[in-house]
């Protein structure tokens, strides 16, 4: 059963086209990632917040593409487009 990930950021004033550009950048590989099975990026109507709703095989296959992702400094980049340290939720998916 597949596993649901929200990232939720508040994005620093002026900074979503800079966030914009760098998540073309950067999802194509996170698409090709093993375990990846989608993912939708909202931003808040008239607000700088943004969630990022991920769709993983497990929650161990997204860990291992956060640590990658960390380990590469891209976490970091993208981190300067926030005003805070991104909130990570993580939720199973329920067989109704």
């Amino acid at each position: 059963m597949s596993v649901i990930v929200i990232l939720e950021a508040e994005i620093k004033e002026g900074k979503i086209k800079e966030l914009e550009n760098l998540l073309r950048k950067y999802l194509p590989e996170t698409r090709a990632y093993s375990g990846f099975v989608d993912i939708k990026i909202h931003q808040q109507k008239d607000k700088n917040t943004v969630i990022f709703y991920e769709e993983w095989e497990t929650i161990k296959d997204y860990e291992s593409y956060l640590q990658m992702r960390t380990n590469e400094g891209v976490m970091k980049i993208l981190g300067n487009t926030f005003i805070a340290p991104p909130s990570i939720r993580y939720f199973d998916t329920l067989s109704l």
